[in-house]
């Protein structure tokens, strides 16, 4: 069985459905941490109850999407998907690139924040917030001015001996029309389910970077945007408030590990509660205001630490 060779969270994925949202693997031939198989469709119904279903237990972890697929997620290391008869293909590779990978990442002891991350000399930037609060559309809009992309939906925080770092996910954004507009519409994008995908090309970061700053975005009336550091014991609970898919970490094996971790985050990382005036045409200007924090606030990391 042939497989298609990508790196994606700084993991060899070999997988039987071809995925060009990740990048390829430039060493094919080595030994994958991932693979992901594919089963022949299945015509009966994929969820009993004909809604989204999930099941998660130590070191497995199941997820039905109706009309789409079944994908089962074992030790960190395997995932297999079965899609419906007739599934759309893009719908497939979402939930698979998606929640499906999320999990995984969970298995794997990694620390998944629902956010988008991009590159900066003061280290890796992490933008996180509720559902709709613009955290692509402010990380697109880094890339719009210079900034390369790290991470956009999932950002993977993992602890080595050196610190935190990111690692680098899927080489794209996912963006809502007016953001999409925004960037000039580029003509490698295509619009997938309920969002625009734009590749990143060489917009994109391949390696990880260290983690400099998780910013928490909500919205305001006021013109002027603020920028507050957090303190205190609740930064935690942020953190586990804006992790990805929350629900897929009870019964995991790894919840003691993502507490601890939690804990790693707060106390080495800074976090900060951004809020802005939610308006697209203001978006250089809060670019603006946020590199001006940082230079005030953070040292720039080294070039041996950018590489």
């Amino acid at each position: 069985m042939s497989f298609h060779a990508y790196k994606a969270y700084s993991l060899r994925i070999h997988t039987e459905i071809a995925c060009p949202e990740m990048l390829p693997d430039t060493d094919p031939d080595g030994v994958a941490d991932v693979t992901i198989r594919v089963l022949p469709p299945r015509r009966e119904p994929i969820s009993e109850s004909g809604k989204l279903e999930y099941d998660v237990q130590p070191g497995q972890f199941r997820l039905a999407i109706p009309e789409v697929a079944e994908y089962r997620v074992e030790a960190g290391e395997r995932i297999t998907v079965e899609p419906a008869e007739a599934a759309d293909e893009g719908k497939v590779r979402l939930f698979l690139l998606g929640s499906t990978m999320g999990a995984l990442l969970y298995q794997r002891g990694l620390f998944p924040l629902h956010g988008s991350a991009v590159e900066t000399p003061w280290g890796a930037m992490i933008f996180v917030g509720a559902q709709g609060a613009g955290k692509s559309t402010l990380a697109a809009e880094f890339h719009r001015l210079g900034y390369r992309l790290l991470s956009d939906d999932v950002c993977a925080v993992q602890q080595i001996a050196e610190g935190l770092q990111i690692l680098p996910a899927l080489a794209q954004f996912r963006l809502c029309p007016d953001a999409y507009e925004r960037i000039g519409t580029p003509s490698d994008s295509h619009f997938n389910v309920d969002k625009f995908v734009v590749p990143m090309g060489e917009g994109y970061r391949t390696e990880p970077l260290p983690l400099c700053a998780i910013h928490i975005l909500s919205d305001q009336e006021e013109e002027q945007p603020a920028f507050s550091v957090l303190r205190g014991f609740d930064r935690i609970q942020r953190l586990m408030e804006n992790l990805y898919r929350p629900q897929y970490l009870q019964g995991q094996q790894t919840a003691t590990e993502q507490m601890r971790l939690a804990g790693q985050i707060a106390q080495h990382a800074t976090l900060v509660s951004v809020t802005r005036r939610r308006d697209v045409t203001a978006l250089e200007g809060l670019v603006r205001f946020l590199e001006a924090q940082w230079t005030e606030r953070f040292p720039l990391i080294s070039q041996e630490e950018q590489k």
